[in-house]
């Protein structure tokens, strides 16, 4: 009579090979954070992607609504929101009326600065202007200049031009 015997491990070096929980652990725990900080860099990426072309859109709308009713429309922005005018000679109080007003994407913590085209260079600050910062005529085109966007880390600059171009610029400190 044979009785068979089941031997359970393996005792050779060919089967002692592996990793134990600890290795797998800090490879998982290595892999997470490598993950998280893509995953945010991209996402700060996108925000600033995502306001430049709400910017840009902006303007274009401007422009084309400079072009459909025929009238000029100046643009105004304080370091809270920027909104649009209609702007006319006559007395009128329907050419008063602010439309298209809307919040910055960021917080009012940005440092915002407004470079005319003929060199003067202006702070947005929280009161509202009665002069506005770029003119769009019917023509289809607009007065010009540099926005920039100072943030902590970072310069945001978007050049207007005058023929409606607009050019993103990100540049480091």
């Amino acid at each position: 009579m044979r009785i068979l015997i089941l031997e359970i491990g393996c005792k050779t070096k060919i089967f002692s090979r592996g990793f134990t929980l600890i290795e797998v652990l800090v490879v998982i725990l290595i892999i997470g954070i490598t993950t998280t900080l893509i995953t945010l860099n991209f996402s700060s990426i996108n925000s600033i992607e995502k306001q430049s072309n709400t910017i840009d859109k902006r303007f274009s709308y401007l422009t084309e609504e400079s072009i459909i009713t025929g009238r000029v429309i100046g643009w105004y922005a304080t370091n809270s929101n920027h909104y649009a005018a209609y702007l006319s000679n006559n007395d009128s109080q329907d050419d008063d009326k602010f439309f298209a007003e809307t919040s910055w994407a960021d917080d009012s913590s940005v440092k915002k600065i407004f470079k005319f085209a003929d060199g003067t260079n202006i702070e947005l600050g929280n009161d509202k202007s009665n002069n506005p910062i770029l003119i769009f005529y019917p023509s289809g085109e607009n007065s010009g200049g540099i926005l920039e966007l100072h943030y902590s880390d970072f310069i945001q600059k978007i050049t207007i031009k005058n023929n409606a171009d607009i050019q993103n610029e990100i540049t480091q400190y």
